[in-house]
Order: C-alpha cells, then sequence, then structure tokens
C-alpha cells in the first residue's frame, strides 16, 4: 500500500518561522531546523577606520575559513602590510568611486555629514556594480573589509544576507599617530599608484584636482593629528549608531593582541563558526604584533 505525507520545513531565523512545503499530501510531517543546522549565507562586514588594524582582523578572518576575497587579491598593500591588507580591491574601487562621487574621497571635512545626499545618490549610481560584486562573491560565510565603508554602507546594506558586524575599535589617539606615520612623503608614490588604479583616465585627471585643491584649501589634514582625532571619533559615533539594533560585536584592537586565544573564540562564536584545528592554529599564529604598521605610541616629531 502507498503512503504519501506532507512534509514540512520549518526553519527558524531571526524568531521568524519560514515555511517550506515539500510533498503535498496527507498525513503531515513537521521538521523543526535550527539556524546553523542549515545552509544560511551570512555577510561579515568590518566596521572601523583607518589605522585600526582592519588587516590584522581580516586576515584572521579569513585563516578561520572566512572567504575575503581572491588571494591574489588579498595579497595587494604589502607596502603597507607585509602579509597583505587582506582587503578586496575590487569592492575598494567601486567604494573609492563612490566616495570620489560623493565629494567623500578626499574631501574629508564632508564626511562629518550625510545631509546633502550625495552618498546615498552615487551609491544609487553605482547600484548595478554593487549587485554584481555581491553575487560573485557571496558564500555561505563570506566577508569584506573597507577602513571607510561606514559612510556608504548604509545604503547599501540591502544587498547583503543577514549581516554580521564586527566593530573594530581603536583609540583615536593612536589611530592619528599611525595616520601621521602613513602619510610620510616616502609612502606617497605607493599610494598614489595604488588609488589611481581604482579609477579611469579621466576620473585619475579629476582625482589629481582635487587632490591638488584640498590640498591647497585645506592643507595635509592627513598630517593635522588633531583633525584627525575629530574626523576618527565622529566615525566611531557613527558606527555606534549604525549597528545598535543590528548584529554587531564589538572588539578592542588591544585585546586582540594581548588575547589573542580569547579573541579569537569570541569571533568563532559570534559567527557561528566551525573551523578546523589547523585553521585557529594559523589565525593565533597570524596575530604578530610587529606586522602592525600602527604603534601605539605618539608619532616622531
Amino acid at each position: 500500500m502507498e503512503s504519501k505525507y506532507s512534509v514540512y520545513l520549518v526553519f527558524v531565523h531571526n524568531e521568524k518561522q519560514l515555511f517550506l512545503e515539500i510533498i503535498c499530501a496527507n498525513p503531515i510531517v513537521i521538521l523543526l531546523i535550527k539556524e546553523g543546522d542549515f545552509f544560511c549565507m551570512k555577510t561579515v562586514v568590518i566596521l572601523t577606520q583607518p589605522r585600526s588594524g582592519s588587516s590584522l582582523l581580516a586576515g584572521i578572518l579569513h585563516h578561520l575559513g572566512v572567504y575575503m576575497g581572491e588571494e591574489k587579491e588579498l595579497q595587494r598593500g604589502k607596502y603597507k602590510n607585509k602579509l597583505g591588507s587582506f582587503e578586496d580591491h575590487r569592492f575598494l574601487a567601486i567604494n573609492h568611486n563612490i566616495l570620489f562621487k560623493a565629494e567623500r574621497l578626499m574631501g574629508y571635512h564632508n564626511r562629518f555629514s550625510d545631509e546633502d545626499g550625495k552618498v546615498e545618490a552615487a551609491v544609487k549610481e553605482y547600484m548595478e556594480e554593487l549587485v554584481e560584486y555581491v553575487k560573485e562573491n557571496e558564500k555561505e560565510v563570506w566577508g569584506f573589509k573597507e577602513a571607510v565603508i561606514i559612510y556608504t554602507i548604509p545604503y547599501f546594506e540591502h544587498l547583503l544576507k543577514d549581516p554580521h558586524y564586527i566593530v573594530l575599535h581603536r583609540d583615536a589617539e593612536s589611530v592619528a599617530n599611525s595616520q601621521i606615520r602613513a602619510g610620510k612623503l616616502k609612502n606617497w608614490r605607493h599610494e598614489i599608484r595604488s588609488e589611481f588604479s581604482y579609477f579611469t583616465c579621466k576620473l585619475r585627471f579629476q582625482l589629481f584636482l582635487r587632490t591638488m585643491k584640498t590640498t591647497f584649501t585645506k592643507g595635509f589634514v592627513y598630517r593635522k593629528r588633531d583633525y584627525i582625532i575629530k574626523l576618527t571619533i565622529d566615525a566611531q559615533e557613527r558606527i555606534k549608531r549604525f549597528v545598535e539594533n543590528r548584529k554587531h560585536m564589538i572588539i578592542e584592537l588591544p585585546e586582540i593582541i594581548d588575547n589573542s586565544e580569547e579573541s579569537i573564540t569570541k569571533i568563532i562564536k559570534f559567527l557561528s563558526l566551525k573551523p578546523t584545528k589547523e585553521q585557529i592554529k594559523n589565525a593565533i599564529e597570524f596575530i604578530r604584533p610587529e606586522l602592525l604598521t600602527s604603534d601605539i605610541e605618539k608619532p616622531e616629531q
């Protein structure tokens, strides 16, 4: 005698039940599946500011098995970090073009407010590129880092599946000290070459003109310690407001350095990762304070 069943999968996610009917017949069988037992995409986003140790955190995530981009992309930027910056430069190209369009790339003074609507408008203009990037890169657990993403992500967050935010915090004074070191003349050639690679020839010329204009009218703002501190604190407050009602964890840079194993355990738990012992070992060994380009002390005079 043939027996048929109606099978329903009840997937519990974010305190909501999503029902998927598999077979239409009687009697009814209901299977309860908890989040984590079912394939579910998760996007990991690092929120921080430049010179805060984001390359270190992104490298840790990479070693724990989070897809952060193609290997060749992650290894770029070794002039800043000996092991690479662990950022997908394909995404950086999109985000920097958005910031340039919105007059926020070199226009640091414009980053304190979004009232002019230029960032939102620029994101909409590059929405097709963002959609394509997400579709090409999203995996079961994947992520990306871009030190100034807090200015744009509120306008394209809806593209991300189940976003989890890791807020990496560092004292604003230490950030400023590191920024001043990084802004030395000897580093300009690498920075300019890297930045120009994100733009078309036409936009490179416009970028050059805007940079010159900003320098002559505002001075070398990335060498002004008090200004960098002010900008960093403002961005940190912006991040705090953004993640308030979202899935997030906060971690301090010194905490990663001083309590490596505990920090990695917290990250694994927050993201519900299942790394192998080898991956955990590699992540711990990756934390080498001497590779940080941003130390805590005051800048050289």
